[in-house]
């Protein structure tokens, strides 16, 4: 399920990625001074999903790695695991409760153990509506578990709990981590939490169905390499403390990936944008006097645009994964500093965080090295 390879830890990338999800790992330690980092990408506009790629060179994977997080999970992006991990947390009277700017974070502890591995519990924090899907079905919160192997090799797991509207029943570990959420309503602002009792959710994660599947982090730098472990069942939530979190998150969810193995979604995106402006008749004034007033001709060309796009879109999604190239990448060419280079791992092709490499093509490699921002249309 691990595999181990030479590849160094992705700590400058991390450290550039300030409150990723892996905060409070080794990928992205504390601060000695226990100050609370605020996040340098966000979810709107030039800072949002569509632009990680161009806020920073380390960025480069969520824009062409083809093993991306979160997915739609069904019976062909995931699997059911066959022996149960063990899970055990530690209850606490009060916790560290962070606003990170991107999410809200509650430092713990505890110990998951998968097909004999254990890792240990770092943190967890929120994203509403939920980044995963089960059947196509979304979920206003979901909450991110965060491991890291306690045998050091730098391996993340995360335990992803979906959660859906209760009007009877309620989760009372969300309303204990909430109690306090008043007053973090500023990023870098910190309180804590009540009594933390993990009773109701570990029973829970003991007899839901779990799904898993090897993807990425789901927010900057999008490496590669996390195990995700993912009940199939979601826990209640009742209305008010949903409000309070969504009050304070906003809106913190990565749009929906492709599956494992396919091409990156932006790259075939940009692909298809490319095509379509290649189809697209030149500009005259013809053209423009058909926008005013529609004719018969211009309805067809729209046909053979949308036509176009559509067969774009269907051979980008079938190609092998050695035909990569795309003219969507900056026409500077990146010259990246040592610390780009150190902060995206590339060893024979190879790009992803510690345990877990995904062989990368040559030629896609490359790419890689040269690109470091996303030209926008």
């Amino acid at each position: 399920m691990y595999k181990h390879g030479i590849i160094a830890l992705l700590l400058l990338a991390a450290r550039n990625a300030a409150a990723s999800c892996v905060h409070n790992t080794s990928l992205k330690p504390r601060a000695e001074d226990g100050a609370v980092p605020i996040s340098t990408f966000g979810y709107t506009g030039l800072t949002g999903p569509f632009n990680w790629a161009g806020l920073d060179a380390a960025n480069i994977a969520c824009s062409t790695s083809r093993t991306q997080s979160p997915i739609n999970l069904n019976s062909s992006t995931a699997s059911k695991l066959s022996t149960r991990p063990t899970f055990s947390f530690n209850n606490v009277s009060s916790a560290e409760f962070e606003n990170l700017g991107t999410t809200i974070e509650v430092l713990a502890t505890g110990t998951t153990t998968i097909s004999g591995k254990a890792f240990t519990l770092k943190q967890f924090h929120f994203h509403s509506p939920s980044e995963h899907r089960i059947d196509e079905e979304y979920f206003p919160l979901e909450m991110h578990m965060v491991h890291e192997a306690a045998d050091g090799d730098g391996a993340i797991a995360v335990v992803a709990v979906l959660f859906e509207i209760d009007a009877v029943d309620a989760t009372q570990l969300l309303k204990a981590v909430t109690r306090n959420i008043d007053k973090i309503q500023r990023p870098g602002s910190k309180t804590e939490t009540a009594g933390l009792d993990f009773a109701e959710l570990t029973a829970h994660l003991r007899n839901a169905p779990l799904l898993t599947y090897q993807g990425s982090l789901t927010t900057p730098p999008c490496a590669e390499g996390l195990t995700f472990i993912v009940p199939q069942k979601p826990m209640p939530l009742d209305v008010d403390t949903y409000r309070k979190i969504k009050g304070t998150v906003k809106f913190n969810a990565r749009y929906t990936q492709n599956e494992a193995g396919l091409e990156n979604i932006l790259e075939l995106g940009c692909k298809a944008v490319d095509e379509a402006k290649k189809a697209a008749p030149e500009p005259s004034s013809s053209t423009v006097e058909s926008v005013v007033s529609p004719s018969a001709s211009a309805v067809t060309a729209t046909g053979t645009l949308e036509s176009t796009l559509a067969s774009t879109v269907a051979h980008a999604s079938s190609a092998s994964p050695t035909t990569t190239t795309t003219s969507c990448s900056s026409s500077q060419s990146a010259s990246p500093t040592a610390a780009a280079e150190d902060s995206v791992t590339l060893v024979e092709g190879h790009h992803c965080i510690a345990g877990a490499c995904v062989k990368r093509p040559a030629a896609t490699a490359a790419k890689v090295r040269r690109r470091s921002r996303w030209e926008r249309y």
